[in-house]
């Protein structure tokens, strides 16, 4: 008697099924993957632009008192900058609190913060 080789429609059916499962898992894998990076990207302009808003202040030998904020357009996106100043020991020295968050124009509001930054601020006596 000879032998049937062909596969019955049950191996099939779980050969499927094993398959969408899989398929499933590296679909899920992929999107967090995706969305990772999208908000690594968004992590590294938000740096971008609290570092260019540090740099604006040391070359322009700008004081904070309490508190500002401003909205600017860079890195292809609109951000809320708000700075925060603290005094410490030294008089000529003092804390700014940097905090960078996505700005959504169309609803006018602010998003999650997306990058804090601190640096001292000193006075450069000439």
């Amino acid at each position: 008697m000879k032998k049937n080789k062909a596969f019955t429609l049950i191996e099939v059916v779980v050969a499927l099924a094993i398959f969408a499962v899989a398929a499933m898992a590296l679909t899920k894998v992929a999107m967090q993957y995706t969305q990772s990076t999208a908000n690594s990207i968004l992590r590294t302009k938000a740096q971008f632009v609290a570092q260019n808003e540090i740099s604006r202040m040391i070359i322009n030998h700008e004081r904070l008192t309490g508190t500002a904020s401003k909205q600017i357009t860079a890195q292809g996106e609109t951000w809320q900058i708000d700075k925060k100043a603290e005094a410490t020991i030294s008089p000529l020295v003092q804390k700014i609190d940097v905090q960078v968050s996505l700005f959504d124009a169309d609803a006018g509001k602010v998003e999650a913060g997306i990058t804090n930054m601190v640096f001292f601020n000193y006075v450069i006596k000439e």
